[in-house]
């Protein structure tokens, strides 16, 4: 089968894309044939379709005077160029299906209707809750937000959601307004992915028809070794971005309440420079800041913790970082919302805490810190989680899990 990725970024941009190309390389792996639409980035691998890319767009930019933020801003609502450039691509790859993930504003929902226009059969893989929410999360102000629920979208500006510019949020809840008027989703998409349980809801209770989506999580690649276990002095760990919903505040709290355990945090955000403030404020010396970390050095980390901390505000759509956790035989710590109860089993695979609750936070952080072969039990159900209900490849070209001293 000859697959066509659409994805905006061409290199590893987020987690999105981490696992966009480990799904075309396990697609690979399985025989068929992938190429990538997407703009052009020197940061990513060079491609032979790479002359169909769109430009590289820098929505941040400043200096392009009135008519140029006009034009930007209706090709981030329809761009003819994306969808022009993508029939080309079309014409030169010949696709069966093509996958389509985070398009939005450099490649706009326009090349949903060249695809369609083309007769290529579309599944949309759902890797945020943009059909819900024109700001892509459902968040508002570092907290679980469904204000936008039965096509409300104007609430993106009048609730001020959106970190950016007030003119952005109208772009963006425009931009939703139009393609719900043109129906595009309904028109253009075969199948939707959804990557959790939780997802498929949400949209039935916004008023999608379920018939056309299923639910199909991600899959985690597995070391070939089995995890040995944590150090008796080996700190806990959150990765991910630094950012308000994340519920990294409550965390930094519940870390003044435990001095004799250690946090790494490993990511990079908006609000780290606020974090590093927050935990000079409380006096905390237990926390430390890692920056971004990614690859072979973030599987380190996970595996020299005794287990990861994920306090998030934020539905999200499934958790991938948890699949990380449990693939090195790490159990989590979670809050208790959406998507994230599909995947930590209470008792077995993790423990859960009340969204938000510094004391509950503490008080779970304690009991599992203080219960290695319980951390140890639960980080072998985690694996075995992942190779029963997201199975992908045992990878003989992951590290071992070398301990090193702390």
């Amino acid at each position: 089968m000859r697959i066509l990725y659409c994805n905006k970024y061409n290199f590893p941009f987020s987690g999105t894309e981490v696992y966009l190309f480990e799904l075309m390389d396990l697609m690979r792996a399985h025989g068929h044939e992938v190429a990538l639409f997407s703009m052009a980035d020197p940061r990513g691998q060079p491609t032979k379709y790479d002359q169909h890319f769109v430009p590289h767009i820098d929505f941040k930019a400043r200096g392009r005077g009135f008519f140029g933020n006009t034009k930007l801003a209706t090709n981030a609502i329809y761009s003819r160029d994306a969808r022009q450039r993508l029939g080309r691509m079309i014409a030169a790859f010949r696709p069966d299906v093509a996958h389509v993930r985070n398009i939005y504003h450099h490649l706009s929902p326009a090349i949903l209707w060249e695809l369609k226009a083309q007769g290529v059969p579309v599944v949309y893989h759902l890797n945020d809750f943009k059909l819900l929410c024109p700001s892509y999360n459902m968040v508002a102000h570092g907290h679980a937000c469904e204000r936008c629920h039965g096509g409300k979208f104007w609430h993106v500006i009048a609730e001020g959601c959106y970190a950016g510019p007030r003119g952005s949020a109208t772009l963006l809840a425009a931009e939703a307004y139009i393609h719900k008027w043109l129906r595009t989703y309904e028109s253009c998409i075969d199948r939707f992915v959804a990557p959790s349980q939780f997802v498929k809801d949400k949209l039935a209770e916004n008023g999608w028809h379920t018939k056309k989506i299923d639910v199909i999580s991600h899959f985690q690649r597995l070391p070939a070794q089995a995890p040995i276990d944590p150090a008796p002095n080996a700190p806990i760990l959150y990765f991910g971005r630094l950012s308000p919903e994340k519920g990294l505040i409550e965390l930094m709290h519940a870390m003044q309440r435990l001095p004799r355990i250690r946090l790494r945090v490993a990511g990079d955000g908006p609000q780290r420079a606020e974090l590093e403030s927050l935990v000079a404020d409380l006096g905390v010396t237990n926390v430390e800041f890692v920056g971004h970390v990614g690859g072979a050095d973030l599987d380190q980390l996970i595996c020299s913790s005794k287990f990861t901390v994920l306090p998030s505000r934020a539905y999200e759509t499934l958790g991938k970082s948890i699949l990380e956790s449990y693939a090195w035989g790490r159990p989590v710590v979670a809050s208790d919302l959406g998507s994230r109860r599909e995947l930590v089993h209470e008792g077995e695979t993790g423990l859960l805490f009340r969204a938000g609750s510094v004391d509950q936070l503490a008080r779970v952080i304690s009991f599992l810190s203080e219960r290695p072969e319980l951390t140890a039990k639960m980080g072998t159900a985690g694996r075995e989680l992942v190779a029963q209900r997201h199975p992908g490849s045992h990878d003989s070209q992951y590290p071992s899990c070398d301990v090193q001293p702390l």
